[in-house]
């Protein structure tokens, strides 16, 4: 055992937390005629050039997170009937919550659930017409 206890404070505990060579000098410490030399930067390693670009490589979904930032939202209310939307939390709940988990995503946002089904009704849009049609003859 060296005899060091972790409750008492170390020996150089009352020194300043500043690196050694950015401490002031004393004159004790180095003779006044020698020249101290600035230290040389070490040459940063080169890094290896990646054989593919970021355009051309495939980004892993799990590393990237979310999809666009919070920053480019804008918020607009949907309105849609109270069954419509359990409907649709729990398929999200139940369908692609647990497949986004099986890709390895486990921080998507509600924002980007919501803008890709925007995106799926844009796709779809020729439906929109003939479904509410529907909904109001059934009604």
């Amino acid at each position: 055992m060296t005899g060091f206890d972790l409750g008492d404070p170390a020996d150089d505990a009352d020194e300043p937390d500043e690196p050694a060579d950015e401490r002031p000098e004393s004159s004790t410490d180095q003779d006044s005629s020698s020249v101290k030399e600035s230290p040389t930067p070490e040459p940063e390693p080169e890094q290896e050039s990646e054989p593919e670009s970021d355009s051309t490589r495939e980004r892993d979904p799990t590393e990237t997170g979310p999809s666009f930032p919070y920053s480019e939202v804008r918020q607009s209310p949907l309105y849609a009937r109270d069954e419509t939307w359990t409907k649709f939390e729990d398929q999200l709940d139940f369908t692609v919550t647990p497949e986004l988990r099986r890709m390895g995503i486990r921080d998507d946002e509600l924002r980007e659930i919501h803008d890709v089904v925007l995106e799926i009704a844009l796709d779809n849009i020729e439906e929109i017409p003939e479904r509410l049609a529907e909904k109001r003859r059934d009604s």
